[in-house]
């Protein structure tokens, strides 16, 4: 029985039980209940930084903030909102960027490589960021929280969520407004709660059913 148990915990470590799960299933992707949706700028929540923030408006036929696509291998749908600091105006306001993407990976699992790929933000580290990568429980079959720090404050941070054969990332940026700004962006506790909060939300909202099944570059067109 012991022998047993460390061979199954060494067929755990290498990732061999996952695969084993992966034959069982005939090799077929599976998305854990999450449906594709073509517009995630109608699916995506953002309240907790529409809260805090005033959403950017443009004009959608120069500057599309959203797009989506189904190909062979995967479907994927993306929404990148730019957001300012209320009541501002700056000639140079700085700027939130929140963008949300979700992939739908059909022909190959993605848990073999979901974790190495945020980890190798860790390499990218120079003289003005470091970042640390940190698992975040209660999401999907794994999540990680990216972070990079410039100085002492958040310059990103990714919340990103694997669930069967999908994949989620939500990612916050920000950038500085003038040189005689004095903004700051929210806190790194702050930013978990906040996208923890907005995550939890659109993957409610994936799970029902899309409200147009034709994917287009610009999903407001």
């Amino acid at each position: 029985m012991l022998a047993s148990a460390v061979w199954a915990a060494t067929l755990m470590g290498t990732g061999a039980l996952k695969d084993e799960e992966s034959a069982k299933n005939g090799g077929r992707a599976h998305f854990a209940g999450y449906r594709f949706h073509h517009d995630m700028c109608e699916t995506a929540k953002i309240a907790s930084f529409t809260d805090k923030y005033e959403m950017a408006e443009f004009d959608q036929s120069e500057d599309p903030d959203g797009w989506s696509t189904r190909q062979k291998g995967l479907d994927s749908s993306l929404c990148s909102r730019t957001l300012h600091e209320p009541d501002n105006d700056s000639d140079f306001p700085p700027a939130v960027y929140v963008t949300t993407t979700v992939t739908w990976h059909k022909r190959s699992d993605p848990s073999g490589e979901f974790a190495s790929q945020l980890r190798s933000y860790e390499d990218q580290e120079d003289k003005t960021s470091t970042y640390t990568i940190e698992p975040v429980e209660g999401l999907g079959d794994e999540a990680y929280e990216v972070i990079e720090k410039r100085g002492r404050t958040v310059g990103s941070m990714i919340l990103a969520v694997r669930a069967g054969w999908m994949t989620y990332e939500m990612r916050f940026s920000w950038m500085g407004g003038g040189p005689d700004e004095h903004f700051e962006p929210p806190s790194r506790k702050k930013l978990h709660d906040m996208m923890l909060s907005d995550t939890r939300a659109t993957l409610a909202a994936l799970k029902k059913p899309d409200t147009e099944d034709a994917p287009q570059r610009d999903p407001r067109a």
